[in-house]
């Protein structure tokens, strides 16, 4: 499913954006591409509208449904990608990006911080880096990113769209992306013997599943892998 990531985040923009991804969580299929135009991802917050009341809230829960998405997500990043537009691909679970994209978090140059999309960003890329690219401000190329995690490939402008069928090709033949994810958040927090503990639990409901039986059987007794259309 494709979401259009707006050029600026406005209340408007940013509710637009909230509706987007509440239709495909109900969907829960295939793969959420996130895209921009071209020559712009997103350049975050509209600093025209600065004496408005902010929609931090907002903003900050269309986040938190990216990384609790049921699917798994990909931004295709073509372009400027400024401050809270860095945090919407940071939060996907893939970030594919072409040569001529630049990221960049110019909080500090106006006294503010990239406090909400810090949470994001430290799962892609190390503490040092992060406070590095805000305290610069200034914008760093896609070469930089992919050394640094923020971006996962560089494909030139004119194959983003195969690169990006090839990876949703491959992302849509698992299942359970969410609890995917919830079992990785969980796991970086607990100690090792814990860790392993919880991973049988899991592992052990999983095999009673029906579905998952299935899917096992399929492949053992038929030869039938399990991305393969029924």
């Amino acid at each position: 499913m494709r979401i259009e990531v707006p050029a600026t985040l406005s209340p408007e923009s940013m509710a637009g954006l909230a509706h987007q991804l509440e239709r495909a969580a109900a969907e829960e299929a295939g793969v959420w591409m996130l895209e921009g135009q071209a020559g712009i991802f997103c350049r975050g917050l509209d600093l025209a509208l600065m004496g408005q009341t902010p929609s931090t809230q907002d903003f900050a829960a269309c986040l938190a449904s990216l990384v609790k998405a049921p699917v798994p997500t990909v931004a295709l990043v073509d372009g400027e990608t400024l401050g809270g537009g860095l945090g919407l691909a940071a939060a996907c679970d893939l970030v594919l990006a072409t040569p001529r994209s630049t990221f960049g978090l110019p909080e500090c140059l106006f006294g503010l911080l990239p406090a909400i999309i810090m949470p994001v960003l430290l799962q892609r890329m190390s503490p040092q880096k992060a406070r590095l690219l805000a305290m610069v401000g200034s914008s760093r190329t896609a070469e930089w990113a992919q050394a640094s995690g923020l971006v996962d490939e560089i494909a030139p402008e004119d194959s983003l769209e195969r690169v990006a069928r090839r990876w949703s090709r491959d992302l849509a033949r698992g299942v359970g992306a969410g609890r995917l994810r919830s079992f990785v958040s969980q796991a970086e927090r607990l100690e090792l013997a814990e860790g392993l503990a919880r991973g049988v639990l899991i592992t052990d409901e999983l095999l009673a599943e029906p579905r998952v039986q299935r899917r096992v059987r399929d492949f053992v007794e038929h030869g039938r892998a399990p991305w393969e259309k029924r």
